[in-house]
């Protein structure tokens, strides 16, 4: 007879020993009661070893993303649905590398909030390379975390089939590492996002042939650099409205207006024009002013409305002549343009400054200038005047 003990082993041993023992054994039929009962113990027995390591795998994940990655328990316990971590060992890893590379605690924190599945990463053979390749081109410690948390696919990409051929084609557009290092520091996501064959290429090389010059297309790179990505037949058509409205390529004001015209709707722009209308613009005048200064167009209707209503209204400025220096409508309404003009009004009312003085001297030029030219220089005669200013400075900050 065989003891209870060992019948017991057998009939939770494998399945293959199971197929020899009853062969051998018992010659049972395939719809034995033992047979089920021998199948019924063997699913259970690894269900609940499978369930009990997978448990034992979830709560070192969830301790370990709080502990060591500074994530919060209830964000980690949701992690943890895509991540299993067996052991300290290669996250451990993963964080020392971030470390060396600029992240501190925080940082590595919102990575793994980002993308879990980093810790999960060979530190060694997956992400060295790609952090030694950054670095290489002059990505420093404190724009490494930055770029790689606008765009953590950086790190998991082929280092050879995708970022090094991306980086040859944007250094041969800009000619220089530091506006490579640019542009992956304000569109981060377009590096590996971008359709550069269809969109990118093409884009520049229409640029060039409108003669727009290589530092026009650099500044259009370094600063909107998720423009040159959007859809050629969009670029083109922006490129030839430009050229249609007056605009020269090879002025500066050309790439600009490109930007506008990408990034801003025809109705929206439509129907901005006619609230320059209503402050005196014709259609002629709000032109010459797009085409001095492209990026007043960016302002909302409303922000447009205030500025014109203090300098018109309140001021007592001809909107044309506003138009001709539309420059004057990008400073902040609050911390520049009322107290200037106020200053120069108590000025003018004084007696110590003349009436017919463009506002465009005392308008575009630097703080520290200012105070000098109109405040320090008067102070004999107007003792009050510095104090005057700065309480209108902050007066406004606190509305």
């Amino acid at each position: 007879m065989v003891p209870n003990f060992l019948l017991i082993a057998r009939l939770t041993a494998s399945s293959s020993s199971f197929t020899r023992y009853k062969s051998t054994r018992f010659q049972l039929g395939s719809h034995s009661p033992l047979q089920h009962k021998h199948n019924a113990s063997l699913f259970n027995f690894n269900s609940f070893t499978s369930a009990r390591n997978h448990h034992k795998g979830d709560t070192f994940t969830v301790s370990y993303l709080v502990n060591s990655c500074g994530v919060s328990p209830t964000l980690a316990s949701t992690l943890s649905n895509r991540l299993n971590l067996k052991n300290p060992d290669g996250p451990d890893a993963v964080i020392d590398l971030l470390n060396n590379y600029g992240f501190d605690k925080t940082q590595v924190a919102k990575l793994v909030e980002k993308h879990p599945s980093v810790l999960a990463a060979n530190a060694e053979n997956t992400l060295l390379p790609k952090l030694k390749f950054l670095r290489s081109i002059g990505v420093s410690n404190t724009d490494m975390p930055k770029i790689l948390l606008r765009n953590h696919v950086l790190l998991m990409c082929s280092l050879e089939n995708c970022l090094i051929p991306r980086y040859e084609i944007l250094r041969g557009i800009v000619h220089d590492d530091q506006k490579v290092v640019r542009i992956f520091k304000n569109a981060a996501f377009s590096i590996t996002y971008g359709d550069v064959m269809n969109h990118l290429v093409p884009n520049i090389k229409f640029l060039r042939q409108s003669s727009v010059p290589q530092a026009s297309i650099s500044v259009l790179m370094t600063h909107f650099p998720s423009t040159a990505y959007l859809k050629h037949y969009k670029f083109v058509e922006a490129v030839n409205t430009a050229k249609g409205i007056g605009f020269d390529p090879l002025k500066i004001t050309f790439i600009k207006a490109v930007i506008v015209l990408l990034t801003t709707r025809k109705t929206m722009r439509d129907s901005k024009f006619e609230v320059y209308e209503r402050w005196g613009w014709n259609h002629d005048m709000a032109l010459r002013a797009f085409r001095k200064f492209p990026d007043f167009m960016m302002l909302s209707k409303e922000a447009y409305a205030k500025k014109m209503s203090f300098l018109v209204k309140d001021m007592g400025l001809p909107p044309q002549d506003i138009a001709e220096y539309p420059l004057v409508l990008s400073y902040s309404l609050e911390k520049r343009i009322i107290p200037r003009f106020s200053v120069i009004k108590i000025l003018q009312s004084k007696g110590l400054l003349k009436n017919d003085l463009h506002f465009g001297s005392f308008m575009c030029i630097t703080e520290e200038n200012f105070l000098k030219k109109f405040v320090t220089n008067f102070l004999d005669d107007l003792p009050l005047l510095s104090d005057v200013y700065k309480g209108l400075i902050n007066h406004q900050n606190e509305i």
